[in-house]
């Protein structure tokens, strides 16, 4: 029995908009999903990995699926032991540099990834790894920005052709095509990958003491290192959030009522425990703006 290998993040999923509306995003993940599986034969394993954020699929997204798909949490575990016949590259983004949506390189804070001398993204960088373990790639679906500039041969499904009565039906035709191919594997780019980092993060880890890694041996070097990338960044983030906090608790008005922004008081009700990094930054521009303060007396990250 042959074996397929779906590898899924969310940017590019046909009509997401918003990253956190986690049932909407459920609810196209299903017909997506739903629309790249119905091709495939019954002979077909299918391994469906989700690499978006923590890996866990939103809601009740598992449940609806057929069990017999083995569900997998990020990429760092697949079993590549298995023999694979082909993979699918599915809802995938463009690089930080690229003007698409949801434009960015693994990491806000990575400002350019680069392959050898050049610059790459996601797609390229996953498409590579598989590479390495003989894993030909037959179908990437992605927004037409950046399938202009992507050079595999393989299928291309463009999230943005169609309309909604046509698009998945599309899709399932593009699934067909990568199907009924000629699969050829793509050569392995053993080439240094390298990262800078934006300069905000630069200036922090400097000014933190961190030890970040920046260069490395490969494309598999880097993916082993890849989890561990997070805990300065999200250290710094971390250390970011205490100064925010402290500071919107020096910096609060004296009254409530002198918040008139209605979209201020809604983040000021919200639930802490749900309070995000852009949530703090919004609301202690709105009080140093009561104070007529145009100066912060801490750094924040300028938002993406």
């Amino acid at each position: 029995m042959d074996n397929i290998l779906i590898i899924i993040d969310l940017e590019g999923i046909i009509g997401v908009e918003d990253l956190w509306d986690n049932k909407r995003n459920e609810d196209l993940l299903y017909k997506e999903i739903s629309a790249i599986i119905n091709p495939i034969p019954d002979s077909m394993d299918i391994y469906l990995c989700y690499d978006h954020n923590d890996g866990i699929l939103p809601g009740n997204l598992v449940e609806k699926l057929n069990p017999e798909i083995n569900i997998i949490k990020k990429i760092r575990n697949i079993d590549f032991s298995i023999d694979y016949k082909t993979a699918f590259l599915v809802g995938f983004h463009g690089k930080k540099s690229d003007h698409c949506r949801f434009p960015h390189t693994f990491r806000d804070e990575i400002e350019i990834l680069s392959l050898g001398e050049k610059e790459v993204g996601e797609i390229e960088m996953v498409t590579n790894l598989l590479s390495y373990y003989k894993i030909p790639v037959s179908l990437i679906s992605t927004e037409a920005s950046v399938i202009d500039y992507l050079d595999y041969d393989c299928i291309y499904h463009d999230i943005d052709k169609g309309d909604m009565s046509s698009i998945y039906l599309n899709l399932e035709n593009d699934v067909k095509k990568a199907l009924n191919s000629e699969i050829s594997l793509f050569k392995f780019d053993d080439s240094k990958v390298k990262i800078i980092y934006n300069n905000y993060v630069q200036r922090r880890v400097k000014a933190l003491e961190l030890d970040i890694k920046i260069s490395f041996k490969d494309t598999i070097d880097f993916f082993r290192y890849l989890p561990n990338l997070h805990i300065p960044l999200n250290h710094i983030i971390s250390k970011d959030l205490e100064n925010m906090f402290e500071e919107l608790v020096r910096n609060r008005p004296e009254s409530l009522e002198l918040v008139k922004d209605e979209n201020i008081r809604k983040l000021l009700d919200k639930d802490i425990s749900l309070i995000t990094y852009l949530d703090l930054y919004d609301i202690s521009q709105y009080f140093y703006k009561i104070k007529d303060n145009k100066s912060a007396k801490f750094e924040l990250q300028p938002k993406e």
